[in-house]
């Protein structure tokens, strides 16, 4: 017999025609390790300053890595960048968790993990439009005489990861910003400016949104604020690892 306009054969197949023809189409984004996340440092300066008047004054403003640890992260086969999440440890001091991204955008979770960042205070460099105002200025501030060689120890295992951005996320919220996606061309830049032996994390906010800025660190901590400074990464969510436990 053949198929009328309200048939079940004719009524089926418009339902299948109008279902295909509205269905969103997918955006894959293929991550290319050349992502430019460069930014002015009177921009960045506005990020972590908007974050400072966030919080209390003591608390965490940023995390020193020595390049030793970034350098083995992008040197794994088929890295393009480094996801660094948010995270906490069980005493609530904010920290952050590294983990080896490929072009697909998953996490290389059985590659390297990194946390155990210095924070600031008190492994701060000296006061700068990154970390300091004048209300910070008139704190009387314990100058660091830490050496900072770039081989610090960062790495931790999967289980450590999982438990500290756990940690932040059941303060924050499962809808908060998870992490930022950043560039292996951002991180090279970075690293190979002169006496450049790790990169600060100081943390900012945008529109009420976590972000990060990152910059090149001397050995005597000091941030290299003429150099490169980083920022625009691509956050999770929407840029995040599927089916990570991070």
């Amino acid at each position: 017999m053949e198929a009328t306009r309200n048939s079940p054969e004719t009524l089926v197949m418009n339902e299948v025609v109008e279902k295909t023809t509205v269905r969103p189409k997918v955006r894959i984004h293929k991550y290319t390790g050349k992502e430019n996340h460069m930014i002015s440092l009177v921009e960045a300066s506005i990020l972590t300053r908007t974050y400072r008047e966030s919080v209390d004054r003591e608390k965490v403003k940023g995390n020193y890595f020595g390049r030793n640890i970034f350098e083995s992260i992008l040197s794994q086969d088929g890295c393009v960048g480094i996801r660094s999440y948010f995270a906490a440890f069980d005493d609530g001091s904010q920290t952050l968790v590294h983990v080896g991204t490929d072009e697909n955008g998953n996490d290389m979770l059985r590659g390297i993990i990194a946390d155990g960042g210095w924070p600031c205070p008190p492994f701060c460099a000296n006061d700068n439009i990154l970390n300091a105002d004048l209300a910070d200025r008139l704190i009387p501030v314990r100058k660091n005489r830490f050496v900072f060689t770039g081989e610090e120890k960062h790495s931790m295992t999967l289980a450590e990861a999982v438990n500290d951005v756990g940690n932040y996320r059941r303060e924050k919220g499962e809808n908060a910003v998870k992490g930022m996606y950043f560039s292996s061309d951002l991180y090279e830049r970075i690293l190979s400016q002169d006496g450049c032996v790790g990169i600060r994390f100081y943390y900012g906010e945008e529109a009420e949104m976590p972000t990060l800025v990152l910059v090149g660190v001397d050995s005597k901590g000091n941030d290299l604020v003429r150099g490169i400074t980083g920022d625009g990464g691509w956050p999770c969510p929407p840029f995040c690892a599927p089916d990570s436990p991070l």
